[in-house]
């Protein structure tokens, strides 16, 4: 391990070695509609990751002054334009010109719920620079430093990985791959470990009640994932190794052609991950001490993406294709390990899409398919009886919208279906093998500018869905107020929720000490209220300073959390909770020095409201927190982050041996590299930098200090670059 760490510190710092002294270069350009010429005021320019930005002047063009001599890469984006990336070289006191050509492309986000065209309020977008410069594998990775967002692991890298927004169940958060739900339909919960990052292009994190705009399991929150569509002809590959026999690669290759005015655009990308994850433990002292190995901990990955578009003037079309296929051994908890405990899961999706304006109204329709596959078996456990388990899902659904805009006043209104036919050996004799999903929801939107550039926008949404296996009509309004100009933006909202229980809660097998509860009701969140503010890229002096912050209010009306009864047979029942708490966080940019810290800090409060139990819900920690630091030097980056998960109760209605509270903290180097026609990127990872002893759930511990290199390669076929004397005055057009 010294020597492998040693070797790429040796490679990333080689490059610097030696170098002159370093004279910021600038950016100049002009931003113009690819299909006209007209300029595009106000378009967004910045330096990927080097905190240097601005907004295009009225007639097109820009200037981006600071850059450090190096590969650097300029993304431009604007409403109703595709976003364009550029790669160019910057030179010790050289001044380059940047042309800038963008493709019309509105926003449409595909899937069986509602999308928005536009960000929420208050919600967290990571784009492909965020995602990229995180060094995440996987989904779970990228969000376990959001605010108020909690990803509980059963172990180290490849194991399960669940999702909790503010203090919810996994299953009170809907998770969409565009627009496509991945929860499973047994459990309700989705693993974000079974979605690799390579070719998504952003993910959006929503918190709160969002049934109104996506039906059930939308609770708590909305994960909504986007996959890659290329603005070029490109190549990508990636390759990984790391810690306890990790070891990954990539491969990606997409394009786009103009065909008769309309843009035809695909991309294909496939991904391996394998790891061993034997990784040593600490073994408790009343347990024995010493140190052991993690056994039957191995996990392998892969992953496959296809997706097109045909894109033109009024509208158009998209195609995608996903698999992915994981396999890992069960390894227990080291109370109970279990050496032969296997799982395979695989998942299967296509999906198409089609939006376009005829007379003013905008449509838009989707239709999609899906299987999943899961099995489970032990021939050996370390309690209970062998098992050889497996479910099957095939799930098809449709979507049709319409929505028009007169003025200030926008109605959007649409119905939805889904049907779902399921086999599994885990369900009780007499259990349904299909669900149907209607759904029909309508929306108000009134938006006025007002002086000074701030906006006034009210949104109203209500959402009716009914199903096969729950009784009645589940009811699910929202309204939102919100107060923006480009710097300083505040908003408020109002709205109820609901998750359906799952299968596995209601008809699973009786076993030992456990039976299922048919009679669950779905939980519900009647009324929730959120109110929050948020400052953007607000100037002192040499720094640039962000902040937002939100409060909530949003009791459970009969979460399923799991009980004993008086004979200590364990079993899922409704109970009230209340829900309340608020989240906290802060930038700091400094472009000259080409740094920033983060931080953040969240407060949930999920205790139990009925007379019989009191206190925290088990295994909701009230404070969590994060805080980052990044800076570049010489053309490598390097950042630190740490995050913090307060104390956890492990039984229901008792603080008695409750987990203390711990800090983790992780660092990485990169250096961008240019190679001819081919741009890269050379990574350095190392996790639990500090070596602590951690665990989020009781018997199931991380992984000490690891580490992992990763080497990335991308060709595009359009790439901009050059390059001018300062002191030159450069012609231009």
């Amino acid at each position: 391990m010294r020597r492998s760490v040693l070797v790429l510190l040796l490679l990333v710092l080689a490059t610097a070695t030696g170098a002159r002294a370093q004279f910021p270069a600038e950016v100049r350009g002009r931003v113009t509609d690819r299909a006209t010429g007209a300029a595009v005021p106000g378009a967004r320019v910045e330096v990927t990751g080097g905190g240097i930005e601005t907004a295009a002047a009225p007639d097109g063009r820009f200037l981006l002054r600071g850059l450090l001599p190096g590969v650097r890469e300029i993304r431009v984006a604007a409403p109703g334009f595709g976003e364009r990336r550029l790669t160019v070289q910057a030179e010790n006191g050289r001044s380059l010109w940047l042309p800038v050509e963008l493709e019309p492309a509105p926003v449409a986000l595909e899937g069986l719920r509602v999308v928005a065209t536009r960000t929420e309020a208050g919600a967290t977008v990571l784009d492909r620079a965020r995602i990229q410069a995180s060094g995440a594998r996987e989904l779970g990775e990228l969000l376990r430093d959001q605010g108020g967002v909690t990803v509980t692991r059963r172990g180290g890298p490849g194991s399960p990985a669940t999702v909790s927004i503010r203090g919810s169940g996994a299953g009170e958060v809907l998770v969409l791959v565009d627009g496509v739900p991945i929860n499973s339909l047994m459990s309700g919960e989705a693993d974000l470990s079974t979605v690799p990052l390579e070719a998504i292009e952003r993910v959006t994190v929503l918190r709160g009640a969002q049934s109104a705009r996506y039906g059930g399991r939308a609770l708590a929150g909305v994960i909504a994932v986007e996959t890659r569509r290329p603005a070029s002809g490109e190549l990508g590959a990636r390759v990984e190794s790391g810690s306890w026999g990790e070891r990954a690669a990539a491969l990606s290759a997409g394009g786009r052609r103009d065909v008769g005015g309309a843009a035809l655009s695909g991309l294909a990308s496939g991904e391996w991950r394998t790891v061993r994850g034997d990784f040593p433990f600490a073994v408790p002292v009343f347990r024995g001490g010493g140190s052991a190995p993690r056994l039957n901990a191995d996990a392998r990955l892969w992953s496959a993406l296809a997706t097109g578009a045909l894109e033109g003037v009024r509208g158009e079309v998209r195609a995608r294709l996903e698999g992915v296929d994981v396999e890992r051994g069960m390894p227990g908890s080291i109370v109970q390990p279990s050496l032969d405990a296997r799982q395979e899961q695989r998942r299967g999706s296509a999906g198409l899409s089609a939006r376009s304006t005829m007379a003013g109204t905008d449509w838009r329709a989707t239709l999609d398919a899906q299987r999943q596959t899961a099995a489970f078996h032990d021939p050996a456990p370390a309690l209970g009886a062998p098992y050889d388990e497996s479910v099957a899902v095939n799930g098809f659904g449709g979507s049709l919208s319409a929505g028009r805009r007169t003025g200030d006043f926008g109605l959007t209104a649409g119905v939805e279906a889904r049907e779902l036919r399921f086999t599994s050996t885990m369900l009780a004799e007499g259990s349904p093998d299909r669900q149907g999903v209607r759904a029909a929801w309508v929306q108000g939107e009134w938006s006025r500018s007002l002086t000074g550039a701030w906006t006034l926008e009210v949104a109203s949404t209500l959402r009716a869905d009914r199903s096969s296996l729950l009784d009645g009509t589940q009811l699910s309004p929202r309204l939102g107020v919100s107060l923006g100009s480009p710097r300083l933006a505040a908003h408020l909202s109002a709205g109820s929720a609901f998750a359906p229980p799952s299968l596995a809660d209601q008809f699973f097998q009786e076993g030992v000490q456990a039976r299922p509860n048919p009679a669950l009701r779905p939980e519900r969140v009647r009324m929730e209220v959120e109110g929050g503010v948020e400052a953007r890229d607000l100037p002192l002096g040499p720094v640039r300073l962000g902040a937002e912050a939100s409060a909530y209010r949003a009791d459970v009306r009969g979460m399923i959390l799991w009980f004993p009864d008086f004979r200590f047979v364990w079993q899922p029942d409704n109970f009230d909770v209340h829900r309340a708490g608020w989240e906290g966080s802060a930038l700091a940019r400094f472009p000259l020095a080409h740094a920033e810290v983060r931080g953040g800090v969240a407060f949930a409060d999920v205790e139990y409201a009925g007379p019989v139990l009191s206190g925290q819900v088990a295994y909701r920690p009230r404070w969590t927190g994060n805080a980052s630091a990044a800076t570049e030097v010489l053309g490598v980056r390097g950042e630190v982050a740490a995050r913090y998960v307060g104390e956890r109760r492990v039984a229901p209605g008792s603080a008695l041996n409750t987990l203390d509270p711990y800090w983790l903290a992780d660092a990485r180097l990169s250096r961008s590299l240019l190679m001819g026609a081919w741009r890269g990127e050379v990574g350095l990872t190392v996790e639990n930098l500090l070596d602590r002893d951690a665990a989020m759930l009781v018997d199931y511990p991380y992984p000490g200090r690891s580490w992992s290199v990763s080497l990335r390669v991308r060709r595009e076929s359009h790439r901009t670059e050059a390059s001018g004397d300062l002191s030159t005055n450069h012609p231009e057009p």
